[in-house]
């Protein structure tokens, strides 16, 4: 039964890990940062609890003992389910450092249960013990059980449970798994420990039916994949015009869709993509990489671009296939013979593609939070001019200012792409003439150089191109570093961009 408990606990405190980088994320995002604060401190409090539990088992052994520390892990855990959201709001919107709000986030959910799963262990280990001559090969079979437990947990958490379960769910079921351990570590006196496994139990019920009423009375949906945690909620624009969006990190929509006109271009900077079909008209084969909500493959499909939607073969590369189910089931997506999906990492799908195309847009840079630093390095920005026919043009979006320290990561993206492609022009969504602003920018990178450019993109017969020439940024960019595969400081440079 020890070796069961050491075994079954050993999973379970990776389970609480992996959930709660997933109930951070809404609030701070998935960033290297906050990655680094909750493994700081889970493993602090790990060994305080393994230094605590150690010193317990010196002063008095028992299995009632071992009982409490157990269920006082589950009901931490189980008091972290029902309180994340609460608490993890409540530092995001009082502490402004990202660094300061993931440590102190990251202590307040889980300092308390991490304490006590470190006990178990060494609590464990003396209660197994009975002979000094072997105190070896029980402390290391142990340790051994342990650890199989949190490679167990590791990829349970992260190949099965986030992808099946909400994170308020994952982590009730793991403080009643504790609790359940509780009870076979010590049946009796089980009252309140059976108690407390129903109080759980009830938890996940209400949990579960008040995530109901409310999605029902607001609107307003979540949504847990493996790879994000989804937000869609409905709104207005500036104009009234009912919108249906899409979020994964705060502050800020990765897409939106018009209600009464899902072919549409909601969002400002996805009509910037316009500019790709301008400039090549008889363009037959697109990329995508970034799906989101799908927007812009759905505008494409629904001839609402330059191009001719008979001819048009459409690829998109979106990395969670949680989204593209996102997309179809809330915004509209259909199957269409036009669209290939591929659920794969933008970078990973360049490296390998040998096929070129005429347009390749990139939406890759959903927020200021999470920021995949391997899609816009110099060696990204070649792998993606491999992609693009010599007669073709790329079109990236990328969240950052013109100037200033905010700007430092557009800089360095486009370096890298001007290290490949023989022009690249920038485009400002929102104010071209303030480069402090954060803002949505635009890159459109051309493999050769196009001295008909300006006249061909005036002489178009959109009217939706004229407000994104005006947008043109004729101011030239900086010179700066580029991103590398072995040194890309997006943590760093992503500090700036975010809110205070």
């Amino acid at each position: 039964m020890l070796e069961l408990i050491a075994l079954v606990s050993g999973a379970l405190v990776m389970v609480l890990e992996m959930v709660g980088a997933r109930v951070m994320a809404p609030h701070l995002g998935t960033s290297v940062i906050v990655w680094t604060s909750l493994i700081g401190v889970v493993l602090a409090c790990l060994a305080l609890g393994a230094w605590l539990g150690g010193r317990m088992a010196d002063r008095t052994v028992s299995r009632a003992r071992l009982a409490a520390i157990l269920a006082l892990a589950g009901c931490g855990t189980a008091l972290t389910g029902l309180l994340h959201s609460t608490v993890a709001d409540a530092v995001a919107a009082s502490v402004s450092s990202l660094h300061m709000a993931a440590v102190l986030c990251a202590i307040l959910l889980l300092s308390l249960p991490a304490t006590f799963f470190g006990m178990v262990t060494p609590y464990v280990i003396r209660l197994r013990m009975e002979d000094v001559s072997s105190s070896g090969r029980t402390v290391g079979t142990l340790y051994a059980l342990s650890t199989v437990g949190s490679i167990a947990g590791t990829f349970l958490g992260g190949f099965v449970l986030v992808s099946w379960f909400g994170s308020t769910h994952i982590l009730l079921g793991t403080g009643a798994g504790m609790l359940l351990l509780s009870l076979l570590a010590c049946p009796s006196p089980a009252k309140v420990r059976s108690a407390l496994l129903a109080l759980i139990c009830l938890g996940g019920w209400a949990s579960a039916s008040y995530q109901a009423f409310e999605e029902a009375a607001s609107g307003a949906r979540t949504v847990e994949t493996p790879y994000n945690h989804i937000r869609i909620v409905r709104g207005l624009d500036h104009e009234g015009r009912e919108l249906l969006c899409l979020a994964t990190d705060p502050g800020r929509f990765q897409s939106a869709m018009y209600v009464d006109d899902p072919a549409g271009l909601a969002l400002p900077y996805t009509r910037f993509f316009a500019l790709g079909p301008a400039l090549v008209p008889d363009a037959r084969r697109v990329l995508m990489l970034g799906g989101g909500a799908f927007s812009v493959p759905r505008w494409l499909l629904a001839g609402r671009s330059a191009l001719d939607p008979s001819t048009l073969g459409v690829d998109v590369v979106e990395l969670d296939p949680g989204m593209t189910r996102a997309a179809r089931e809330h915004f509209g997506l259909a199957e269409d013979p036009r669209l290939r999906v591929v659920h794969e990492d933008a970078r990973t799908f360049c490296n390998r593609n040998t096929e070129r195309y005429d347009l390749v847009f990139v939406d890759v840079f959903g927020s200021c939070y999470t920021i995949p630093f391997q899609a816009g390095t110099e060696e990204a920005a070649a792998a993606m001019r491999r992609a693009v026919k010599e007669n073709g043009a790329l079109v990236m979006n990328v969240i950052a200012s013109l100037d200033g320290g905010a700007g430092r990561l557009f800089r360095s993206i486009h370096a890298g792409l001007a290290r490949h492609f023989a022009e690249v022009l920038v485009f400002a969504v929102t104010d071209p003439a303030d480069p402090e602003t954060i803002q949505n920018l635009m890159l459109l990178a051309l493999p050769v150089p196009r001295p008909d450019l300006a006249r061909t993109l005036a002489g178009s017969d959109d009217p939706a191109l004229a407000p994104i020439l005006a947008a043109r940024v004729t101011a030239p960019v900086p010179s700066a570093p580029p991103l590398r595969d072995d040194f890309a400081p997006v943590e760093r440079y992503s500090l700036a961009l975010l809110p205070r």
